[in-house]
């Protein structure tokens, strides 16, 4: 062996900043990023086509959400402009016996939600949205987008009353397959529906119709969607994570509570570990 071939390895072998060095220069980075394989066959299908059924709220839960959002959506009253929908989820409602927040906290949807985040994932929203009906104009959420909160999102959207046709604001969305045929922007885009459909071309759209109870999984920022287009008011669920790093911080109501939440996951779910529920809420 050659002095300069002896020195260099023995600056490979034991010298540590070479070591490093080398690993960097060998890594795969794709996989550094990548996510562990789907453990379930439904996160596999949001994988693949960016949604899938998602579980059905028990009845006692369901009738208890009812009787506590049903009359407090009736109190609202309907903006003329911006987002035809408020949100009725309240600090106050951060409790082990809320049924919406025992609901997001509950096997079927978190674990199906850390499935397909690979463990590495944050509480983004716990919402319960009144959406009230609105004619002329499209407005807001009601034109055809993508969330930008995250480059990968999830969704569980839930029904709080029945939604068995066009006029009860089903939501709308296609596949992950066919959102990649529209046009990509600098800007972020809100889309027209004359517009979608000639960009979307034999794209199919999807319309989730369900009983109370009804949910939906579905990555809202690889699946264009639009939502509360109803002509009745309508109840949903919609509790929502993100990744570890996204480009939009949780909302207020998450992040303001977050030690709340966390010592009310904790009696919903006692079998979780604090260290995967102080990560899903940014606490450690």
């Amino acid at each position: 062996m050659s002095t300069v071939r002896k020195i260099a390895s023995f600056a490979r072998w034991r010298i540590v900043p070479i070591r490093y060095a080398t690993m960097v220069g060998g890594m795969k980075w794709g996989k550094l990023f990548a996510h562990p394989p789907a453990k379930s066959a439904t996160t596999e299908k949001i994988r693949m086509r960016g949604y899938a059924p998602g579980p059905v709220m028990p009845a006692a839960l369901l009738q208890q959400a009812r009787e506590i959002y049903e009359p407090r959506g009736s109190l609202v009253k309907p903006k003329e402009s911006g987002h035809p929908f408020i949100n009725l989820f309240q600090a106050e409602d951060i409790s082990a016996d809320n049924p919406v927040f025992s609901f997001a906290f509950s096997a079927p949807v978190l674990e199906a939600a850390s499935d397909y985040f690979g463990g590495k994932l944050i509480l983004d929203s716990i919402q319960v949205l009144y959406s009230w009906p609105t004619d002329g104009p499209l407005r807001e959420s009601q034109y055809w987008h993508l969330d930008y909160g995250d480059r990968k999102s999830f969704h569980c959207v839930g029904y709080l009353k029945d939604v068995l046709t066009p006029e009860d604001g089903p939501f709308v969305h296609v596949s992950k397959e066919a959102t990649q045929k529209i046009g990509r922007s600098m800007i972020i885009r809100r889309i027209g529906d004359e517009q979608f459909d000639r960009e979307l071309g034999d794209g199919k759209i999807e319309k989730f119709y369900g009983k109370a109870g009804s949910s939906v999984l579905v990555d809202p920022s690889t699946c264009y969607h639009y939502g509360s287009r109803c002509k009745i008011p309508r109840l949903a669920v919609f509790v929502t994570f993100s990744t570890w790093f996204p480009f939009v911080q949780p909302i207020p109501l998450i992040t303001q509570n977050a030690e709340k939440i966390l010592a009310e996951a904790r009696k919903v779910r006692p079998d979780l570990s604090l260290p995967f529920l102080q990560a899903l809420l940014q606490l450690n």
